[in-house]
């Protein structure tokens, strides 16, 4: 089984199986490692007691590899940029003691005497009443790669100031407790069977050439063989001593985080030049996904950062907190992949007892549950809170999840599975980007003929793709290295000219940086949506000779554009490798196969590739795939705070959320900034910002949203109206969207009370919107057609007489009519030569044979010139 499999959630309550199974583990083998915890906790300044523990190892401990786990890339880049320059300053001062010493033996032999019993305590964290227990061996687990999201986040700490580069100082002289294996025999065959601190400073004292003497008699002290423990093979020990004694040679100092470039993550596979130390600072990436050669010390910081999503609001924000128990055994197990080795736990044994948990939370309780609950309509398991689930999610996020597949008309409102999420629970990805595609792929199958059909797929594909990643702009995710507090620490120090040289060069870089993210912008962006800016960006890297320059040159990060290539194209083979079958074949494309998509996506083009009707289509995909994740512009700044007030950002109000959230200045939709838009990612950071920011139109939110809309009475003006082309009556309404109901434009909808549809119905006809040879003789009525819409006009008797009838024979439409018509001609005749003058009554027999011949005739010949353009242009 995995070290970190929670067998509890398997075997508990008898949820999965009646007849508990037996669980077998099955241990590998795995080199015994020494944990050492801290006497005390820091809670801020984690990276601080971090750096000075890496600097006590590589000053006093034998040679090994370092791995250091702190939370995420600014503490990588942090920390490596400190470890970088102590190292470089050890050695400097190094070199200039051996440069004024008289001869090697003397430089030994003071380096020995320099070493005392508290710094032995020191080096190896030895206390005084320390207590030898067995830890956990670690077996073999499965190299799952963590997908670890390691963009900037608001949370700051305490570096250390540059006086803790004096290394004449103790820079550890904090002892830690420490528990240690029964069967690590190495470390006590150093210590003598006693065990005791003089027999260690008798082996030390070996190491340098001196004889060592019994503190107490004077006499020589026999010296165990410091094998395994310290390595007197390594020829950085006899041959370049720190100032304490041990090897103080070249850090080679490297970061590890997922964003890393491949070629970069594996530099800390090659092999180490003799004389230096390997430093690897981590994040969580390299708890269980590599095996790093050489490693034989940890430093454990005990916090990761992790992604929190509130299921209720959709807001994301990226936290640092205590690891796991779990978490903890699988990074001490890196100490011992290759050799013994030491774990030191920079907090104490009572914060990993008793608040360290024992696991972490479930996947399935950290992220959205809207796919599960698809999937398992999609199997007819409608009761998903019934199912035996081995870690159930909380029943808020499935009843959130259930609402979200409504909102985007997967579900009907009775819970049931609607053909749309059918089609949507055939393809392996989240259901917001299946509906995006789907709605795409649904609206161009009422175009016939359109010779860029293949583009837009393929533009369609493109965004789902970029959807799915994080931003690939390296200025998005990559925050300054050097912040102001961490300069004014530095200036207070006394090393100004450093800090002046530095900063200097880091206004450089980010003033190259901006430069180049503008001529991104420039080049790629599209004002109505960060999403289609992306899917641009994608079109021409793979267009592109040489993707690594493309990506130099723009700002992109070159990881995350090939995972966004190798994504589109698996969504692109998913489309037309699922084969649907009954009424999920309308959600089939029917324009090309997969190799023209792909060859229309290749086309190169310098100008921006998208038509305004293509980006509108696209755009309202987008929409509909997240209509519940809307915003509205704020105007003007009474309702902010002060510091709301300063920012640059363009502010809007969420429909899920109560506070104002901004859009970034550097989303390509800022400059344009709509009054309404949709995104993909809410995320808190010093505020919340809106990311995969795509404009949308007020009647796309009723189009593709209607569930979260609520509609007004009917209105009588603008009046009721009859459309040809859908053969519909339709009535205006006042719509307001979401929680904090924004008013809408007017929105037409079809009639559903049979008598209001019948009464709009009989209008239409007299007015000649039906029929249009009603239209001319209109004069010659005796009242307006209009006056039928009156609520008291119903006592007038050819008002009554027509809406009986027309009620009676269910007669709401054009199609309605002509069926009517078919079975019995003269129908309708006395009601509607009620309505006009007697003088006219001569001349209506006329008039009637051209009602019956237009009744015939589809909507496009009967009225040539008019249909939905003018329709529309009436809403």
């Amino acid at each position: 089984m995995s070290a970190t499999l929670r067998v509890e959630d398997f075997i508990s309550g008898r949820r999965i199986f009646n007849d508990l199974p037996p669980v077998i583990e099955v241990p590998t083998r795995q080199y015994p490692v020494t944990i050492h915890f801290s006497k005390r906790t820091e809670i801020f300044d984690y990276i601080g007691q971090a750096y000075k523990k890496v600097l006590a190892i590589h000053k006093r401990l034998p040679h090994g590899g370092i791995l250091v786990f702190v939370t995420g890339q600014r503490e990588v880049n942090h920390l490596c940029r400190k470890l970088s320059k102590a190292s470089k300053e050890l050695v400097m001062k190094t070199s200039r003691e051996d440069f004024g010493t008289d001869g090697t033996g003397v430089s030994q032999t003071k380096s020995v005497e320099d070493i005392n019993m508290k710094e032995i305590n020191d080096a190896f964290d030895f206390d005084g009443n320390s207590i030898h227990q067995n830890t956990d061996r670690f077996s073999s687990y499965e190299e799952d790669e963590r997908d670890i999201d390691e963009n900037d986040s608001d949370v700051s700490y305490d570096s250390e100031t540059e006086s803790e580069l004096e290394f004449d100082d103790d820079v550890d002289g904090d002892p830690s407790h420490q528990t240690t294996k029964e069967d690590d025999r190495n470390l006590l065959n150093v210590l003598g069977e006693d065990g005791s601190l003089a027999s260690l400073k008798a082996a030390f004292e070996a190491l340098a050439g001196k004889p060592a003497l019994n503190s107490s008699d004077g006499k020589h002290a026999p010296l165990s063989s410091p094998e395994g423990c310290l390595d007197q093979s390594n020829p950085s020990i006899g041959n370049k001593k720190g100032e304490k004694g041990f090897c103080a040679g070249t850090l080679r100092v490297l970061p590890l985080y997922a964003k890393l470039s491949a070629a970069d993550q594996l530099c800390v596979f090659k092999e180490v030049k003799e004389g230096e130390r390997l430093v690897v600072v981590a994040t969580n990436v390299a708890e269980t996904s590599i095996t790093i050669p050489g490693i034989k010390y940890v430093v454990d910081t005990g916090r990761e950062k992790v992604k929190a999503y509130n299921s209720s609001n959709g807001m994301e924000t990226y936290q640092v907190q205590w690891i796991s128990k779990a978490s903890a055994a699988q990074r001490a197990g890196r100490a011992g992949r290759t050799g013994p080795g030491h774990c030191y736990r920079l907090y104490s044994s009572a914060v990993f007892s008793n608040i360290l948990p024992d696991f972490s939370l479930a996947e399935i309780s950290k992220m959205p549950v809207d796919g599960v609950v698809l999937l398992m309509k999609s199997m007819r398991i409608d009761k998903v809170q019934n199912f035996p689930f081995p870690t159930p999610p909380k029943i808020t996020a499935l009843v959130e999840a259930e609402q979200c597949l409504k909102a985007l008309e997967a579900l009907h409102s009775n819970g049931k599975l609607t053909p749309l999420g059918k089609a949507m629970a055939r393809f392996p990805m989240s259901p917001r980007h299946s509906r995006m595609l789907l709605t795409v792929i649904q609206t161009m199958r009422k175009v016939n003929c359109y010779a860029r059909a293949n583009l837009v797929l393929g533009y369609a594909v493109a965004a789902a793709a970029a959807l799915s990643l994080s931003n690939p702009v390296v200025l998005q995710f990559e925050g300054s290295d050097v912040n102001k507090d961490e300069l004014e620490q530095d200036e207070k120090s006394g090393t100004q000219v450093d800090v002046e040289v530095i900063g200097k060069q880091e206004k450089l870089r980010r003033k190259k940086q901006k430069e180049t993210a503008k001529m991104f912008h420039a080049k790629f962006s599209n004002p109505n949506s960060d999403t289609l800016t992306i899917a641009y960006a994608l079109q021409c890297f793979e267009l592109s000779s040489s993707p690594a320059e493309f990506c130099n040159d723009n700002a992109l990060h070159l990881k995350t554009m090939e995972e966004m290539s190798n994504l589109r194209r698996q969504l692109l083979q998913l489309i037309f490798e699922k084969g649907l079958c009954g009424t999920e074949q309308d959600f089939s494309w029917i324009h090309g196969t997969r190799d023209e998509v792909e060859h229309a996506w290749r086309v190169s083009s310098n100008n921006p590739p998208l038509l305004l009707n293509e980006e509108e289509l696209l755009g309202q995909a987008i929409c509909a795939g997240w209509a519940d994740r809307v915003a509205k512009r704020i105007r003007g700044a009474s309702r902010l705070s002060e510091g709301d007030r300063k920012t640059h950002a363009v502010r809007y109000q969420a429909c899920m959320v109560k506070e104002t959230v901004f859009l970034h200045r550097w989303s390509s939709v800022s400059s344009s900034a709509s009054e309404f838009l949709v995104y993909s990612e809410l995320l808190q950071t010093k505020r919340p910002y809106m990311y995969g920011v795509t404009s949308v139109k007020p009647e796309w939110l009723v189009k593709y949203a209607s569930s979260l809309c609520t509609f007004s009475s009917v209105l009588t003006d603008p009046k009721p109206y009859y459309e040809p082309q859908s053969d519909q009556v339709f009535c205006y309404v006042i719509p307001t969207f979401g929680p904090h109901l924004w008013e809408l434009p007017l929105h037409s909808l079809p009639i559903t009370n049979d008598m209001q549809r019948v009464t709009v119905f009989a209008y239409a006809l007299l007015e000649g919107k039906v029929l249009p040879c009603l239209g001319p003789v209109r004069k010659f009525m005796s009242a307006p057609p209009s006056s039928i819409l009156r609520p008291e006009a119903s006592g007038q008797k050819r008002v009554g007489n027509l809406l009986n009838k027309l009620k009676t024979k269910s007669i709401d439409s054009c199609s309605m009519l002509r069926e009517v018509w078919m079975e019995n001609p003269n129908e309708l005749h006395s009601e509607i030569l009620g309505w006009f003058q007697e003088s006219f009554h001569k001349h209506f027999q006329v008039l009637w044979s051209k009602m019956h011949g237009e009744i015939l005739l589809e909507p496009q010949e009967r009225f040539p010139k008019r249909g939905r353009v003018k329709s529309k242009s009436k809403r």
